[in-house]
């Protein structure tokens, strides 16, 4: 059995505070949605021999991707405000397992330490979520800033909108978000997805696209799937106890989150989990 307390999602913050930030989380949150993420980052456009920023990092999930895109002739660079994120980039670098030059690097996404035009594209995955409006406004005009001319502006993030889980009252996942969202700046974050290639478009980037994919998982589940989802069950779980929710809903969740239970949802043979996310490509326009 996995050892919970090392997966427990409300365990998963940062230094700086941020919820489901902590790059293990992040780490098997990748592998349960490998194929998605992969289809993803593909579809940016990135080429070989490319100077990539990787803006908001985490522990590095993305980086080996992306490497990959850019080739031995390309270069990447990889920011977070975490110094645990730093640290963990750092020790992926040193073992050699990149193809081309990996720079990690401290810093606010809101004022990126580079030079103007000194990138081809960045990309920014899972951070969006956890910016007030003023800090994305802040955060799309660096990028702009520090691409070249039709260089590329990447920004991947969660739509709350379309989570599911089921079997199970979507109705109480539901309550839950809403009591959470006036205490929890995540929810309007995650909530305000929807609207990002409008934000790009005010940020003066042009030959905006986006696309939305569903990530859908059914049982039996693979191991790091289980891990994944069951982790999210007990974080909305402990969330839920402390912000006034009616008794029938905090009832739901306390079982939830029980995720060790016989009969637990996951363990039924109509389970079904979904998260979607939304990614948004612009280009840098001359000038």
């Amino acid at each position: 059995m996995t050892d919970q307390r090392s997966t427990d999602h409300h365990s998963r913050t940062t230094s700086t505070g941020d919820d489901l930030s902590e790059s293990s989380y992040l780490d098997i949150h990748f592998d349960a949605m490998r194929s998605e993420y992969e289809a993803m980052i593909r579809s940016v456009g990135i080429k070989p021999g490319w100077h990539v920023l990787d803006a908001g990092c985490g522990g590095g999930s993305f980086l080996m991707l992306l490497a990959e895109l850019v080739g031995s002739s390309g270069h990447i660079s990889a920011l977070d405000q975490a110094p645990e994120h730093i640290e963990a980039v750092e020790t992926l670098v040193d073992s050699g397992r990149f193809v081309c030059p990996v720079a990690a690097k401290l810093g606010k996404i809101t004022s990126l330490p580079y030079e103007d035009n000194s990138f081809d594209a960045v990309w920014c995955a899972a951070v969006t979520q956890y910016l007030t409006d003023e800090e994305l406004q802040k955060m799309l005009v660096e990028f702009r800033r520090i691409v070249r001319p039709h260089g590329i502006v990447a920004v991947k993030d969660f739509d709350l909108t379309l989570h599911q889980l089921i079997p199970g009252d979507p109705i109480a996942t539901w309550i839950l978000f809403e009591a959470l969202q006036a205490v929890n700046r995540q929810i309007q974050g995650t909530l305000r997805v929807l609207h990002l290639p409008i934000w790009l478009k005010k940020a003066g980037l042009i030959d905006v696209r986006y696309k939305t994919t569903i990530c859908e998982r059914q049982a039996p589940l693979r191991p790091a799937e289980q891990e994944f989802i069951g982790g999210v069950y007990r974080f909305y779980a402990s969330k839920a106890e402390n912000i006034g929710l009616p008794e029938p809903a905090l009832m739901t969740w306390r079982k939830l989150g029980n995720t060790d239970s016989p009969d637990h949802i996951m363990k039924q043979p109509d389970f079904y989990y979904r998260e979607g996310h939304i990614i948004t490509v612009a280009k840098v326009p001359n000038g």
